[in-house]
């Protein structure tokens, strides 16, 4: 059966859960009085099979449950029924409020699923929720009922999580590249691809509202107007119709428009907004032509699609609606240039949910009497006092801001959000006996058609700001926007003028511009540049404000006629004079960092020169403090920020530039021999060439600010006083950005890569949010399940969350997840609490965070570092220092791959394992004399004193992956020369040397290195792991040195390590496999005792190794346990 949209939502706003679930096609049952559940205070009623409402004992109590007592509630009614749905409503008999409650089960492992449904919600939004909950006969048993496993699935696909459906965008993205082919008029391509995307996005929004049949009922209108138009003659459809479509049927009220415009359009519904404005494109070119064909093949593409304007994403691949179409934009417009990615609805509820809830909490408990722990109980709990605080208090004012919009899509979610938040606020209204909010409510239900429009229109206009570089973005955030405002109508007479958002969501480079405007700077730069004219320079505080008033006058607009057109471009003018004086004041700064223009060359070094104000505009600088001066001077910065950065790293691209050239590039698998031949052919073309010079100098400039300016001084980190070497990565400074933006008290909420929390080169950013900063969440994903499609399934990202203002003790945190829906849980029922006193103890230099996983691990860390850091200076005991002897690149004319008189084997990574030097054979040679004079380089003659490589040396593998058998290899070297992929230390005690290699080899040691290192374990991690610095009568050193040279000293070219240690000579090693493994579990155990580690410790270490044998593991815990009882020593 089909859901009758129309009857559910008036049963879904009337409360009528019963009927509701009857309506779409669910079981009824005979009535039943309630019954208490234990002592909680609530009672039950089973309204369907498995489905139960739950409401106070008492109807004047509180209301609804808080999380806590719904997860006891659900233990209740599981063992009624065991796979249920329970309905919480605030009370029996005035509702407002209700959360429908599903748990979704993952093993032993609950996570609950609640979503909020309230009075004066749109019953659209949650309608899509439910309607996987339709049953239809052919569903049913024999007995009419539907089987338990068909329930489950039922509830999973309503409320939990729903995939993003990807037909139309292979399609979607052909036909913009071909649509723009055909406009004639716009010489520069890049223009004609921008005014492209232009079109299509008006003429969707147009299909959107003639598929809800809001264009004179005509669902096929725009098909049938270019029929007409055809009929009339050939090639009008565009610069006639289209054109009258714009610019007079949507954008003036019908008393305005011409009466060749009536006769063509019809009547059409008043829109207004920027969207039908002339855009500055049109403005600019104004002899544009499109032919009729375009807009067939654009008409026949949408044709084969059913569209849909509400919130519900498409059951069916061949439905597009606005989030389809989200999915659409962020692909084709994000996902290569920038290094920006679509990101998946739930992180960004999520996140949503996370950083405007924790500012509205904090607003809330700052002007009220009571204090409220949760949004949840501030909604829960509204009266009349809170309401008229949200309404005209705190909501008005919230600034959320997305850096890098994209698309819009977390705009969109913010949208949503405050959507709940209003309409949750407007529903307690009618029970509130406020005067003052009764009559508030009925004057806007008087002014406007739907109060739901009016919400959403209210939130778009004082709420949501938008920055990207990319004009196009800015244009498709603007639309979605106005998707989500008109969705909610749900007659044409519903639609009200859509919101003038222009100067809310613009295009602009985020990082590089004015966070504040110097007054007597701007004043001192414009009296200047006046100096010879006979016009006054308007100083800098009349100059802004009167910027705000004509952008609140823009905002406000309701008509249109041409004053909303002349009222931009008179915005525009002003802008424009002001970024002469602003981007100069910019230039200065450059300069005043020695900041020099690099010419690239095709070669030799570049050629420099002075910066000019044509090289800063390049740059499309975006200054914040000029364009939002209220938010930033006023206010003090943005109360919410959310984004998702790009993720690249700020560097030359060679095949992502040629790929606009050559398309076949991404394509192809190149060697590098073909990609240079292949390069030096396109660099022929003399336009090319001179593109990949302008691109190649466009970034040395840039670099170097980021580097240098105060503005971003967290970019550079600094580790026992030294520079840490790296790259620019954007999302790092897009993290510093939002701090730098945010308001004192205010909340970022985040998505960026992994590197944020383990990077050596982002350690001062790490510092900035500990010491600055309260982090109140980082979840980290590994992409193993796709979260975002085009990303390595080993890359690693977090979604990280913070509050700008006092320092962070520890926060939760959650590692290596790789499902989305992990996020519901979270912090609330999943992730541990990470201290920061134990990231500094752990990492002191590098404060890098750990990937923990459970309590367990942060037990045993504790106890590990009790013991100092291997490459801490501990007073009176020996201390750790490694390098790398020959390098396999710039040594490699050393190398000779046969052995001869005089050679010494070159012994590399590969050839080491635990306790063993011949792993592999040697693959190089070095003539010991060579190898000699290499090794001492300038440090003065040879002597035939005694070096390094004539030294017994522990060495330790320097490449391993953390998924590995084992990840932490060391040995004792034989006296030869090392490979760079091995760090090697000489020692000053053998027995020292094999106590040492005995420890790292160790499966404890090992688990704390795997919980940091990827593929490289350079000597920085290695320095990180704390070691018991055991000397000579200390408890178990005898014990470890007698088994670890045991292990070791197997071969001839070791006597004289094993004398030494006291083990004599080689023939007392221990070569056979099972004596191995049992000296091997031996020093495990003892070593585990060391550390302080349990038993239960212990054997959780043990099983993080899935790839090695558990008899070996057993063995370990059965020596664990022989040293508890006294039977090993």
């Amino acid at each position: 059966m089909a859901m009758d949209r129309t009857k559910a939502r008036d049963l879904l706003q009337a409360f009528e859960f019963e009927k509701l679930l009857i309506e779409i096609g669910w079981e009824s049952v005979p009535p039943a009085p309630p019954r208490d559940i234990g002592d909680t205070g609530y009672q039950y009623r089973l309204i369907s099979q498995t489905v139960f409402e739950v409401f106070p004992l008492n109807a004047s109590a509180d209301g609804l449950p808080n999380a806590r007592m719904r997860a006891e509630i659900h233990k209740h009614i599981e063992k009624i029924s065991f796979e249920n749905l329970i309905i919480f409503l605030d009370n029996d008999e005035i509702r407002t409020q209700s959360v429908w409650y599903w748990v979704k089960r993952e093993g032993n492992i609950k996570r609950p699923r609640p979503h909020e449904y309230w009075i004066e919600q749109p019953g659209d939004l949650f309608l899509s929720k439910i309607a996987d909950m339709v049953i239809e006969m052919g569903d049913r048993r024999a007995d009419g009922t539907l089987p338990i496993s068909e329930r489950t699935r039922r509830f999973a696909d309503s409320f939990d999580i729903r995939p993003v459906t990807k037909n139309f965008y292979k399609e979607f993205s052909g036909l913009r590249e071909d649509f723009g082919s055909m406009i004639d008029g716009i010489p520069s391509e890049s223009d004609r691809l921008l005014y492209a995307s232009v079109l299509l996005n008006r003429l969707m929004f147009i299909y959107f509202l003639q598929k809800k049949g809001f264009i004179q009922e005509n669902v096929n209108y725009l098909d049938d107007k270019l029929d007409e138009s055809q009929e009339r003659g050939p090639e009008r459809y565009y610069s006639e119709f289209l054109s009258a479509l714009f610019f007079e049927g949507f954008a003036k009220p019908a008393r305005e428009r011409g009466a060749q415009a009536k006769g063509l359009l019809g009547p059409i519904p008043y829109l207004n907004g920027g969207l039908f404005i002339p855009h500055q494109l049109e403005q600019r070119y104004s002899a544009i032509r499109i032919p009729d064909i375009a807009f067939e093949d654009v008409l026949r593409l949408f044709g084969e699609y059913s569209w849909y304007l509400d919130d519900t994403q498409g059951a069916d691949d061949n439905v597009i609606n606005p989030d389809v179409l989200g999915y659409i934009f962020e692909k084709y417009i994000n996902q290569k240039a920038f290094g920006a990615y679509y990101t998946r609805t739930e992180i960004t509820e999520y996140l949503c949910k996370r950083s405007i809830h924790a500012v509205l909490l904090q607003r809330v408990n700052q002007h009220s009497v009571r204090q409220f722990n949760t949004w949840g109980d501030v909604l829960e709990r509204l009266d009349a006092n809170l309401c008229n605080m949200l309404l005209f208090e705190i909501l008005p004012k919230l600034s959320i801001l997305d850096p890098a919009c994209g698309s819009g899509a977390f705009l969109v979610a913010a949208l949503k959000n405050l959507i709940y938040v209003y309409s949750a606020i407007y529903g307690r209204i009618d029970f509130s006996n406020n005067d003052n909010l009764l009559k508030h409510k009925a004057e806007i239900q008087k002014k406007h058609p739907s109060l739901h429009y009016y919400i959403r229109k209210k939130i778009i206009t004082d709420n949501l700001y938008g920055v990207d570089i990319m004009d196009e973005a800015t244009e498709i955030a603007r639309l979605r926007l106005f998707l989500a405002l008109v969705s909610v109508a749900k007659r044409v007479e519903h639609l009200e003028p859509l919101p003038n958002i222009d100067f809310n969501i613009m295009a602009g480079n985020s990082l590089i511009g004015l966070l504040s405007v110097d007054d007597t700077r701007f004043d001192e730069k414009k009296q200047m540049q006046y100096m010879f004219q006979e016009q006054a320079a308007e100083n800098y505080r009349r100059e802004v404000a009167e910027k705000n008033r004509l952008v609140r006058l823009f905002r406000d607009a309701a008509g249109y006629s041409d004053t909303l057109d002349k009222l931009r471009r008179t915005i525009d003018d002003r802008k424009l004079i002001a970024y002469q004086t602003l981007n100069d004041i910019l230039l200065d700064d450059f300069r005043a960092l020695k900041i020099q223009y690099e010419q690239a060359r095709l070669k030799g070094k570049a050629v420099k020169r002075q910066l000019e104000t044509t090289d800063i505009e390049a740059l499309t600088p975006f200054h914040w403090g000029y364009e939002f001066d209220e938010i930033i001077s006023t206010r003090g910065g943005f109360d919410v920020i959310i984004t998702n950065p790009p993720w690249e790293v700020f560097q030359t691209d060679e095949k992502e530039f040629f790929q606009q050239f050559d398309p076949l590039i991404q394509k192809k698998k190149l060697r590098i021999t073909d990609w240079k031949k292949q390069r030096r052919r396109l660099m022929e073309d003399p336009e090319i060439r001179d593109a990949w010079l302008e691109y190649a100098s466009s970034f040395p400039h840039v670099s170097r600010y980021i580097k240098t300016t105060p503005q971003y001084r967290n970019q550079i980190s600094r580790m026992n006083g030294k520079i840490v070497s790296r790259k620019i990565n954007l999302y790092s400074v897009f993290t510093e950005q939002c701090f730098n933006l945010l308001r004192e008290g205010g909340a970022c909420g985040i998505v960026i890569p992994s590197g944020i929390y383990s990077d050596l080169g982002t350690k001062q950013l790490r510092q900035m949010l500990f010491e600055e900063n309260q982090v109140t969440g980082l979840f980290g994903f590994e992409n193993r399940k796709k979260i975002f499609e085009d990303v390595d399934s080993r890359f690693k990202f977090v979604v990280l969350s913070f509050e700008k203002g006092g320092s962070t003790a520890q926060f939760p945190a959650a590692f290596m997840r790789h499902e989305v829906s992990e996020l519901e849980g979270f912090p609330t029922d999943d992730g541990i609490h990470v201290g920061v006193d134990l990231i500094k103890r752990s990492s002191p230099s590098s404060l890098s965070v750990t990937e923990f996983k459970n309590e367990f691990d942060l037990r045993i860390v504790e106890k590990m570092l009790e013991f100092p850091l291997l490459g801490d200076d501990v007073p009176g005991k020996w201390q750790v220092t490694f390098r790398q002897e020959l390098n396999m690149t710039s040594d490699s004319s050393l190398f000779y791959e046969e052995p001869g008189e005089g050679r010494l084997p070159l012994y590399e990574g590969k050839m080491i394992w635990q306790f063993e030097h011949g792993y592999a054979p040697p693959r190089y040679w070095i003539d010991e004399a060579a190898g000699r004079a290499r090794v001492l380089g300038k440090r003065g003659e040879d002597s035939g004193q005694t070096l390094d490589y004539q030294m017994y040396r522990l060495a330790h593998r320097s490449i391993a992956r953390s998924t590995d058998t084992r990840t932490l290899v060391a040995s004792v070297v034989p006296r030869t020369f090392a490979g760079h992929s091995l760090n090697v230390w000489d020692g000053i005690e053998p027995s020292v040397i094999v106590t040492c290699v005995a420890v790292m080899n160790s499966f404890v040691v090992d688990w704390l290195l795997r919980q940091s290192v990827s593929a490289n374990i350079t000597m920085f991690f290695v320095y990180q792991l704390p070691v018991p610095r055991l000397m000579p009568g200390d408890r178990f050193f005898d014990a470890i040195v007698r088994r670890a040279a045991q292990l070791i000293c197997t071969a001839p070219e070791y006597d004289d390590l094993a004398a030494e240690v006291g083990l004599g000579n080689h023939h007392k090693g221990v070569t056979n496999p099972a004596g191995r493994a049992r000296l091997r579990a031996e020093l495990d155990g003892i070593i585990a005792h060391i550390y302080g580690l349990t038993e239960d410790e212990f054997a959780y270490v043990l099983s993080t190794f899935p790839l090695v044998a558990d008899s070996v593991k057993a063995a370990a815990l059965a020596a664990y346990r022989d040293v508890a009882r006294g039977d090993l020593a």
